[in-house]
């Protein structure tokens, strides 16, 4: 049996790995997805575990050459794919299958690859423009990712998506500032922050309270624009989405309550409170902070994501 034909069938072992993934390390995602018809979720539990491992085989290697070692191997599997040849990881495997069934974007998978290949020499000045393009490498190329797994084919609501996804890793940025720290990282802006970056002593919590407040406030735009995008979506994937986003646009807004304080304690929504996001989900219009008119809060946003999508190939 060929490669390809063998990246189109039936569930395996490994198939429920990637379900075991997506549930162990998100809950908000694990339980979004719960709202996908059967066959979405197992591609989008697919999808997400090869995420997961990229992310991992860098954040979690022994060393620095180490990391860069799994990011040529990553990269070399995407090499493969594109070839139609078998990838060397399980995981590459699991995005052969996907990349094959639903024609996913490969330049938007080696945008992920990108991300956290930089994240292997953290810049010594880190601004606006830097984070965007980061949060678009790490998550806004996984909205697009799951663009036709979930029914979105018209190109014209890529921005959207994107959007969406550098939304939530704006928030994920904003939760876990410390995390980060210990890791020698820091995406917050300097200019936001009086100049601070991770240079061996403690974060200024002045400094980290002036830099989360700006980045959720840039989040709230990305979320608005992600948002316009949901309808054009399959109907039977529409709740998922808007509940995913607004268990994360929630999580931003518990982080406001505590006055921006994020060193101390990571903010997390709560079982019953993400059920109560599910209700409101349901009507599109429940739980939505007062904006101004749609036009004026997401043609920026989706200025941005047009911008890094043609920086990055993604057609």
């Amino acid at each position: 049996m060929s490669f390809l034909a063998s990246t189109m069938g039936a569930t395996t072992d490994a198939d429920v790995a990637a379900g075991a993934s997506i549930r162990r390390h998100s809950r908000s995602f694990s339980f979004a997805s719960r709202l996908l018809p059967a066959e979405k979720r197992a591609d989008v539990e697919r999808l997400y575990a090869w995420c997961r491992w990229c992310d991992d085989g860098v954040d979690m290697a022994p060393s620095t050459a180490a990391a860069a070692a799994f990011v040529e191997r990553a990269t070399d599997d995407l090499r493969f794919i594109a070839d139609g040849r078998e990838p060397s990881a399980t995981e590459s495997q699991w995005l052969a299958g996907l990349v094959h069934r639903h024609d996913l974007s490969l330049a938007a998978a080696a945008a992920l690859l990108r991300g956290m290949q930089s994240d292997l020499t953290p810049a010594a000045g880190f601004h606006q423009d830097d984070l965007l393009r980061y949060c678009f490498q790490v998550a806004g190329a996984v909205g697009v990712l799951m663009c036709p797994i979930l029914g979105l084919h018209d190109r014209r609501f890529l921005p959207h998506a994107a959007a969406l996804g550098m939304g939530m890793q704006l928030t994920n940025i904003a939760r876990d500032v410390a995390e980060d720290w210990r890791r020698s990282r820091c995406y917050l802006p300097i200019q936001w922050t009086d100049g601070l970056r991770p240079t061996g002593g403690p974060p200024t919590p002045s400094g980290v309270k002036k830099g989360v407040a700006k980045i959720l406030e840039l989040a709230d735009g990305y979320y608005t624009a992600g948002e316009a995008g949901i309808d054009a979506l399959d109907s039977d994937a529409r709740l998922a989405v808007r509940a995913a986003a607004r268990i994360y646009r929630a999580i931003g807004v518990k982080i406001r309550k505590r006055g921006c304080r994020v060193l101390d304690q990571r903010v997390r929504v709560s079982a019953l409170g993400k059920l109560w996001l599910f209700v409101c989900s349901v009507n599109p219009g429940g739980y939505m902070p007062p904006r101004p008119p749609l036009g004026d809060v997401v043609a920026g946003p989706l200025a941005a994501a047009e911008k890094l999508l043609f920086e990055h190939g993604v057609r």
